[in-house]
């Protein structure tokens, strides 16, 4: 049956469509009031002459289906849902700035606490979070109070409790020393009162125990408590504006498409999101923030205007000169991503009429090596769309047959990635002709074709295969080219310091005999650096070790 007879046939009722491409791959999931009216809207003369994405989705469908339900509400949350799950490619997208960090609560009896940048539909979220140290100190320090589990060991298999028990950073629900419900009422549920703003409570609940200590003469727990404190509420106002602490609101402001989300817990500024859509209604702006991506909604969303979307909290204008001026920042700072964004596309612009290229290159993909004298050869991926950066789409790779040939490691990193992935508007690497020319190498072995432009570090000369060209250091282009290589080269080294750290504790360990293999896999598991090891108190490492005088081994060594 094609698809205009199935749109006849559609019935009047509310419900979702879902548009079908080759494979069935999802091309465009939509919400109707009424789904035949709607699916005609798609076949009419002037959709088709007007609308370049209808003319362009109708083209491209095979199938199509469609799911009624009882009313809209319940169309809008099973569009979202679907939305979310499948990423049509029709639809329009929210694009994150960066790849944001989220506090992720598991669904099991006893809740694994944990920070994600990937969500799934299980998983119960607390943020987005601008700051990955912020979110790590935080839940550090959260973890010391209520003791939450962020093992990620198998409960059934393990009986006995692992070295964050007898730190006092966990309940050890692995070994039943406690229940599920306990558990959760003492360490999660607090935890999500604090997340979601209700903040007084941790910091009164620390104020009681260091008074309660000091009372007892127990004046090393009294600091303990007062440190940690102390610790908890500079953290939070290190973040840069702090208000009243009843104040749990997120603030929206936009410019274009361009969109920036304040988002404001217990008084503080916890995070500064930005996003580009491709739409500059409000409306469709917290369809997907909040609905689509499940985003933590608050009780008060703050908006330049009121808006038709009902969400299950307040989405009004400002009602006092605090709120006013948090929506006036939101503003101003969509006003600099929307320049920066104007910029990026004109510096694009301005790369496909330099290149010769077909299209301008909105995906461009940049790749550097690094190494250590030749040795734990790595490479890094990094993705730009329109400019930006697209943090989850980076990419390591580690290159055990190439030693001490940059070259070489480029032709080999381009045959692995576009061997299985299709290839961007334009890769970059970082280098000169000689390593233009083996990632050209590298896609002709893999039989693809794709624009490759270099950077040579000495003069900032851009190269091609069929030669170099010189700009002023403040072109555009440079300046777009420079923050590529920058961006990659960062990645890189920052996994090589991985591996280095690493290689070196490994190292480290094994020069001393008395480390035998148990002892040493638990090193490794807590550690990750010497630097690690050198900061953590000897009490910690002797627990760990079993051995005082082995702790003190190990340090001296370091």
């Amino acid at each position: 049956m094609d698809l205009r007879r199935k749109v006849e046939l559609a019935p009047k009722k509310p419900g979702v469509y879902i548009f079908y491409g080759e494979g069935r791959e999802y091309l465009y999931i939509g919400k109707a009031k009424d789904l035949r009216r709607r699916l005609m809207t798609y076949f009419s003369d002037s959709s088709q002459r007007k609308n370049a994405k209808v003319q362009a989705l109708t083209k491209e469908a095979l199938e199509l289906d469609y799911l009624v339900v009882s009313n809209e509400k319940e169309a809008l949350l099973l569009e979202a849902s679907l939305i979310f799950q499948h990423k049509p490619k029709y639809n329009v997208a929210l694009k994150e700035s960066e790849y944001y960090p989220y506090v992720e609560i598991t669904k099991e009896d006893f809740p694994l606490v944990r920070i994600v940048r990937k969500r799934n539909l299980e998983g119960e979220y607390y943020g987005p979070y601008t700051n990955i140290t912020l979110l790590r100190n935080l839940l550090d320090y959260l973890q010391q109070v209520y003791q939450f589990r962020t093992c990620e060991r198998d409960l059934k298999r393990v009986k006995k409790p692992c070295t964050e028990y007898h730190l006092h950073r966990c309940l050890a629900p692995c070994s039943s020393k406690i229940d599920p419900e306990t558990y959760v009422s003492s360490s999660i549920e607090p935890l999500r009162r604090f997340l979601r703003g209700e903040m007084q409570e941790t910091f009164k609940l620390l104020e009681e125990k260091m008074k309660k200590h000091a009372s007892l003469l127990d004046f090393e727990n009294a600091a303990k408590y007062r440190d940690l404190l102390l610790n908890l509420q500079q953290l939070l106002e290190n973040q840069g504006v702090v208000l009243e602490p009843w104040r749990n609101l997120d603030v929206v402001g936009n410019c274009g498409r361009c969109y920036v989300v304040l988002r404001v817990r217990g008084g503080n500024i916890v995070a500064k999101l930005n996003y580009s859509l491709d739409s500059t209604k409000i409306e469709d702006f917290l369809f997907h923030y909040y609905i689509v991506n499940r985003n933590e909604l608050p009780e008060v969303v703050l908006t330049k205007k009121p808006v038709k979307l009902k969400l299950e909290a307040q989405v009004r204008p400002p009602a006092d000169g605090t709120e006013a001026e948090l929506l006036r920042k939101a503003i101003e700072n969509a006003k600099v991503s929307a320049q920066k964004l104007e910029l990026n596309i004109d510096a694009l612009e301005q790369l496909k009429q330099l290149l010769k290229l077909q299209d301008v290159p909105r995906t461009i993909e940049g790749i550097d090596v690094a190494h250590l004298q030749g040795q734990l050869t790595v490479a890094s991926l990094v993705v730009f769309r329109d400019g930006s950066p697209v943090k989850s789409l980076y990419r390591h790779y580690r290159l055990l047959n190439v030693v001490n040939d940059d070259p070489a490691a480029i032709r080999e990193v381009v045959k692995r990635r576009y061997s299985k992935h299709p290839v961007p508007d334009l890769i970059f690497v970082d280098g000169g002709t000689g390593q233009v020319r083996a990632a050209i190498d590298g896609l002709r072995e893999v039989g693809k074709d794709c624009g490759v432009v270099g950077l040579a570090k000495a003069e900032e000369t851009i190269c091609t295969a069929e030669g170099e060209m010189s700009l002023p250091k403040d072109h555009p282009v440079v300046r777009l080219l420079v923050a590529i290589r920058d961006e990659a080269h960062r990645f890189a080294n920052t996994f090589h310091q991985k591996l280095r750290d690493k290689y070196l504790l490994e190292s480290i360990i094994e020069t001393i005999p008395m480390i035998g293999p148990k002892r040493r896999k638990k090193l490794l598991q807590k550690f990750s650096s010497l630097q690690q090891i050198k900061e953590s108190p000897i009490e910690e490492l002797t627990k760990l070790l079993g051995s005082e005088r082995l702790a003190k081994l190990l340090v001296s060594k370091i």
